[in-house]
């Protein structure tokens, strides 16, 4: 099937700003600004809901669930990340001249409980968050729960009763490995599969004034964003608005990147930082648990004071992360996991190759 480039452009724009809200949020713990404030309500109204709504527009979930598909590029890309991030840390505390066993220990317990954000709700006690890769276990069950509703008669109720039990639930206890983060995911899912099926995009091209009105959600919930953490099942003090703004937020952004596909070189970038999504979110992961940022934006900060430190720390990481995902592209074996591309394309070769 031939990819639509304008859904790779949404996805490279999405972690752009996966990394840009990170920057602005450790720039806040350094020098707290309004500048840092409204990047984090712009990308969080957005971000992590455009990546679940576009995953299930391209799901099938009549179909059966590919176990073995769904765990190397969910599971073991989560593995791998965690196992990098715990050699990280170890030699960044054998630098400090820290406690490596103190070290393994924290950011195992992390790795091993697979939350977002750091939670009082958790079965035992856990210091540390494993951060954003947390999106990699709920995306896996949230594309298991999909698939077993779709197969139940009124899909979209069971949808709504897991997304509820799992937002409620989150209220009292959280529980390991992001199951509850899935639970909501799947409403999330189920409403890009939906969109797919009633062809939302063409009914947007038929009637424009529709992205007007998009537009005006998404302005609403940024102007008056409660906060928003699908890593917790936190939808903030507006939590209804919060979800009406990503879905608005969502269309808006593939909208502008229907347009961005019409500017070439610009559209090329894009779509490549999409297809290269997976492997980018991990990486800034890595540096994002290993590297102590908030140190280096204190010193930063001090040689460059009129420089908004959420420009700083941005431009600091971006090149970073794009160049080891770039690396982690010619890595064999892994790079299939980490860019499903490729392992699309060894699958072509050997069907040629079966056929000759």
């Amino acid at each position: 099937m031939q990819r639509i480039r304008f859904f790779d452009i949404a996805k490279g724009i999405a972690i752009l700003c996966v990394i840009l809200s990170h920057s602005a949020i450790e720039a806040q713990f350094v020098v707290p600004s309004h500048f840092a404030k409204l990047i984090v309500s712009v990308c969080f109204s957005f971000h992590m809901p455009l990546f679940f709504i576009l995953s299930g527009y391209f799901m099938h979930p009549e179909r059966d669930f590919r176990w073995a598909k769904e765990a190397r590029q969910l599971l073991c890309t989560y593995l791998l990340t965690g196992v990098t991030v715990l050699l990280g840390v170890t030699c960044v505390a054998t630098i400090d001249h820290g406690s490596r066993r103190d070290a393994l220990r924290q950011w195992g317990k992390a790795v091993f409980y697979g939350s977002g954000d750091i939670s009082e709700l958790t079965l035992w006690p856990v210091d540390f968050r494993i951060g954003a890769i947390w999106f990699l276990l709920a995306l896996f069950w949230a594309h298991l729960l999909l698939h077993v509703f779709a197969k139940l008669p009124q899909t979209p109720i069971w949808v709504a009763g897991c997304f509820a039990l799992g937002y409620v639930s989150a209220r009292y206890i959280w529980l390991p490995w992001s199951l509850q983060s899935g639970m909501c995911a799947v409403a999330f899912l189920c409403i890009g599969y939906l969109a797919k099926q009633h062809d939302v995009l063409g009914l947007m091209q038929r009637f424009h004034w529709l992205w007007f009105a998009a537009g005006v959600v998404w302005i609403v919930d940024i102007a008056f964003f409660g906060g928003m953490s699908m890593a917790m099942n936190d939808y903030g003090t507006k939590p209804v608005l919060a979800v009406i703004g990503s879905l608005a937020g969502t269309l808006c952004l593939v909208g502008i990147s229907e347009c961005i596909d019409k500017v070439p070189v610009v559209g090329s970038a894009l779509s490549l930082a999409g297809r290269s999504s997976l492997a980018i979110l991990c990486v800034h992961l890595i540096e994002d648990d290993v590297l102590p940022w908030q140190m280096i934006l204190v010193s930063f900060h001090e040689v460059l004071p009129q420089v908004p430190l959420t420009c700083t720390a941005f431009v600091m990481r971006l090149p970073l992360d794009l160049l080891l995902a770039a690396a982690l592209y010619y890595v064999p074996v892994i790079n299939e996991w980490f860019y499903p591309q490729l392992a699309k394309k060894q699958l072509g070769r050997k069907a040629v190759v079966d056929k000759a």
